[in-house]
């Protein structure tokens, strides 16, 4: 009986892992700075800009990471398919932050409440996240990643704004 509960979760955790991968939102180098309430996070650049909106966030410490994927299935949380990421000092309650879209079109932001600032997306002994996580269109918990088609919103115009609420487990 606990074999059986402990490869459930092992199995479970297996899945999680592999739906977040967000470990791949670690890579690469921090850009942005905390946005004060009432400004906006994109500022009159030109070009697609997308405006997020971060919200349960359960601490000012360390960061928020969100990643910017395209509407490729294939590419869909996978390592080196980023079109943008950002790094900025998350705000109890609700941080602000902005990615930039290449161009026009369908996206998935996807998102990490790295509290201890390690630049990683840390996972418990059994791979289940230890960190708060969320997605564009926030579909909620599931024993595995969302469909890609959950997650996408699209960007038409300058700045797009979209509000994620960060899950924690």
């Amino acid at each position: 009986m606990i074999i059986s509960r402990i490869s459930t979760l092992k199995r479970i955790s297996t899945s999680l892992a592999a739906f977040l991968g967000l470990g791949v939102l670690a890579l690469g180098l921090a850009r942005g700075d905390a946005i004060a309430a009432g400004q906006s996070a994109c500022t009159a650049e030109e070009g697609a800009q997308i405006e997020v909106k971060v919200e349960n966030v359960r601490s000012s410490k360390g960061l928020i990471t969100a990643v910017l994927y395209s509407d490729d299935p294939e590419g869909f949380l996978k390592r080196g398919q980023r079109l943008d990421r950002i790094r900025v000092e998350a705000k109890e309650g609700e941080t602000l932050l902005c990615l930039k879209a290449p161009a026009e079109g369908r996206y998935t932001v996807a998102l990490y409440h790295d509290e201890n600032g390690n630049k990683e997306f840390d996972r418990n002994f059994l791979g289940i996240p230890s960190e708060g996580y969320g997605f564009s269109n926030n579909p909620g918990f599931r024993f595995g990643k969302p469909e890609q088609e959950e997650t996408l919103f699209s960007v038409n115009g300058s700045t797009t704004k979209v509000s994620i609420s960060v899950l924690y487990l």
